[in-house]
């Protein structure tokens, strides 16, 4: 598995991503994504994506017609606008979730969601990606919701590989790219 950033080499090429982006929540968000979070996507701008505290991260394995993607992570503004994260089904229970929001975190250096506070899956993800439980809010369809933040340290020596190691498999060849 590998975890990279979406890059693109021209605005040309955002639409059609965009669009396999928004198949793939829609497919694998298993309807527990926020309506919120997918109009942000659908209107996000190419020039939008190049900002600072917005990106597209995709874990990503080798098949026989290439990579294809496992898991992605759509953050903006930080994760303020939205912070959605969907795992394909046979590839769940891995850490992949969480290894994509530890890559977001480890690009921003910060880094805020809201979970619905009964959907315990998405939860475990996002303390195990060290994220914490900062606030209890009203979610959009009325249940509770827990503002999850995380923070990195600044200094030096700090290394986002020894966080990630957690979320390889027996098996799997560790070639995590968090850019």
């Amino acid at each position: 598995m590998e975890i990279s950033c979406l890059t693109l080499s021209s605005p040309e090429e955002w639409p059609p991503a965009r669009q396999q982006c928004s198949d793939f929540f829609r497919r694998y968000g298993n309807k527990r994504l926020t309506r919120e979070g997918y109009q942000r996507l659908a209107s996000l701008s190419y020039d939008e994506l190049l900002q600072p505290g917005t990106s597209i991260m995709a874990a990503t394995v080798r098949s026989d017609i290439g990579r294809i993607p496992v898991g992605i992570c759509f953050a903006a503004d930080y994760g303020e606008d939205a912070c959605m994260v969907a795992v394909h089904p046979l590839y769940r229970n891995r850490h992949i979730g969480s290894s994509l929001i530890r890559s977001q975190l480890s690009k921003f250096g910060r880094l805020r969601c809201k979970v619905a506070a009964d959907h315990s899956a998405s939860l475990q993800m996002c303390f195990h990606a060290g994220l914490q439980a900062i606030a209890l809010e009203q979610g959009p369809t009325g249940k509770p919701t827990l503002v999850m933040s995380g923070t990195l340290p600044l200094h030096p020596f700090h290394s986002s590989s020894a966080s990630r190691a957690d979320s390889v498999q027996e098996g799997e060849l560790l070639c995590q790219n968090p850019y």
